[in-house]
C-alpha cells in the first residue's frame, strides 16, 4: 500500500468518524443507540491518524492493527474520562446519550444499565480458558504476537471499559438530581 493509499484510508475513516458522531448520533433515539454512535465515532476518529501513517506496513503483519486498536481505544478513554471529570448534570446526560431535559429516573435507568458487575469466578475461569486457547491456537497458526496481542487488548477492554463505566456511574450518584 502506497502512503498516497494510506492517507486515503485515514481519510475516509476520518470522514466515517464525523458522521456517525455528529449526524448519525443526532438522528438515532436517545439512550444506547445514540451513546454507542458517538463512541464509535470517537473511536473511529481516534483511530484515523494511527490508520493513516501504519496503512502500509499491514501486509502479512499483525503490529500494526492491534497499535491501531490499542490507540483508538485508549484515545476513547482518554476522552470520555475528561468529559467526565468535567461533567455537570447536563454532560452526564451527554455521556449517557440521553437528552438534556431527561428525569433523574431515566439517568439511573441508563447507569443501571450500563454498571459493570463483579465477574463470579466461573466468568474468571471462562476468561482464563478463553485466553489460554487463544494463545495455544496463535501458537499452532504460528500466530502467536497476534493471539497475544488479542488477548492484552482484550484485558485491557475489559478493564479500563469497567472502570470508565465505574466511574460514570459513581458521578451520576455523587451529582443526584
Amino acid at each position: 500500500m502506497s502512503v498516497q493509499q494510506s492517507l486515503i484510508v485515514g481519510g475516509v475513516v476520518l470522514a466515517v468518524a464525523v458522521v456517525l458522531g455528529t449526524i448519525v448520533a443526532r438522528l438515532v433515539p436517545a439512550g444506547f443507540w445514540r451513546r454507542n454512535a458517538e463512541d464509535l465515532g470517537i473511536i473511529l476518529g481516534c483511530a484515523s491518524a494511527p490508520l493513516a501513517l501504519l496503512a502500509r506496513f499491514t501486509h502479512h503483519r499483525s503490529w500494526p492493527y492491534a497499535a491501531v486498536i490499542a490507540i483508538a481505544y485508549g484515545g476513547f478513554y482518554l476522552i470520555r474520562m475528561r468529559q467526565l471529570r468535567n461533567a455537570n448534570r447536563d454532560g452526564v446526560r451527554r455521556l449517557l446519550g440521553l437528552h438534556k431535559d431527561a428525569s433523574y429516573g431515566e439517568v439511573l435507568q441508563q447507569v443501571e444499565r450500563i454498571e459493570p458487575r463483579p465477574v463470579t469466578t466461573t466468568g474468571q475461569l471462562v476468561l482464563v480458558v478463553a485466553a489460554v486457547a487463544t494463545l495455544a491456537l496463535g501458537v499452532i497458526i504460528d500466530q502467536f504476537t497476534a493471539a497475544l496481542a488479542g488477548v492484552a487488548l482484550g484485558v485491557a477492554e475489559g478493564t479500563v471499559r469497567a472502570a470508565y463505566r465505574r466511574s460514570l456511574t459513581a458521578k451520576v450518584r455523587r451529582i443526584g438530581h
